[in-house]
């Protein structure tokens, strides 16, 4: 029996996946935490608030454009776009397309 290609089939997407996250996924998610930092050393002491987002679509694209509208929204009362963060499974448990906590400052 030849089990190399076997282990190929096996670890190969394992590695795609893998260069996936190092490259695309990492990078961003460490450019929007320098960002939130930095925003808030430049603003100790602003108001903070944390909205829960419950998105109805299972596409990124629409899923996106109901975080970009939720952000549109909040601008307007002088809140700035903070961060993103995942939402608690127990809370997004009962959505179709899940659930982000947005976090905003006011400056």
């Amino acid at each position: 029996m030849n089990i190399e290609p076997l282990l190929i089939c096996v670890l190969a997407p394992a590695a795609i996946l893998l260069l996936v996250f190092a490259v695309v996924i990492l990078p961003r998610r460490i450019r929007m935490e320098r960002r939130a930092r930095e925003l808030l050393t430049q603003h100790p002491g602003a108001e903070q608030t944390s909205v829960y987002l419950e998105l109805h679509s299972t596409f990124v694209g629409a899923k996106q454009r109901e975080i970009d509208a939720k952000i549109a929204e909040m601008q307007p009362q002088g809140w700035t776009f903070l961060k993103a963060a995942e939402a608690s499974p127990l809370r997004t448990l009962r959505s179709w397309g899940g659930g982000v906590t947005l976090h905003f400052i006011r400056t």
